[in-house]
């Protein structure tokens, strides 16, 4: 293992509070762009959505530009009103690199949005040695992004630990592209090769497994 790559939203953080206030303004940006009203781009947006499983790909599939879209929900959402700092995420991240370590990010998020909500939690780009957003790549649980920083990172998927908190979407397309994988979740779910309940419970069980 050479580096870790860790999605955003609900992997570093979880807060039910930003994920209804993201929502909301989500479809307030998309139906303004499909020019619609707020219940129409809800239920265009919930059909197209059962079939790709993701908003970043549902936008695309609506025929909106996702540069463009997440343009607009940076501007709206108030993302610091709901994420909580948690400065104990950089120490986590100094940790890591104390084990000789690369750290990446990985989200369906534009690059402002996600700039946004890291610097809620008190983290920045800067932080990563390489970081992949919707903007640079097809979203998840499109192969693009894995292969993307897997490239940047000039690493092959086997020496790369992937961190997501959604088995489906984000950490099983890892897991099938032959990385080494973590679930953050309260319970298990899917197959990942380790489960943890909250992130910063990592360094401890990295150092177990590389005997460090």
């Amino acid at each position: 293992m050479r580096a870790v790559v860790f999605d955003v939203d609900g992997t570093l953080y979880r807060s039910n509070s930003y994920v209804r206030h993201l929502r909301k303004t989500m479809i307030e940006v998309l139906a303004h762009l499909l020019g619609t009203s707020f219940e129409d781009a809800y239920h265009r947006l919930r059909e197209v959505k059962a079939k790709v499983r993701t908003f970043s790909l549902s936008v695309e599939v609506l025929g909106i530009d996702r540069g463009t879209f997440y343009n607009l929900v940076a501007e709206r959402v108030e993302a610091c009103r709901y994420i909580p700092r948690r400065p104990e995420l950089k120490s986590m991240l100094g940790e890591l690199r104390a084990l000789g370590l690369r750290i990446g990010c990985h989200t369906n998020s534009g690059r402002r949005l996600a700039e946004k909500v890291l610097s809620c939690l008190g983290l920045g780009l800067r932080d990563f040695d390489v970081c992949v957003t919707s903007e640079d790549a097809d979203p998840k649980p499109l192969e693009g992004g894995y292969l993307l920083f897997l490239r940047r990172l000039g690493l092959s998927a086997g020496e790369v630990l992937y961190v997501g908190d959604r088995w489906r979407v984000e950490v099983e397309p890892a897991k099938r592209l032959g990385m080494l994988t973590a679930l953050v979740s309260p319970k298990p779910r899917g197959e990942p090769d380790l489960y943890l309940r909250d992130i910063v419970e990592l360094p401890e069980i990295l150092r177990k497994l590389l005997g460090r």
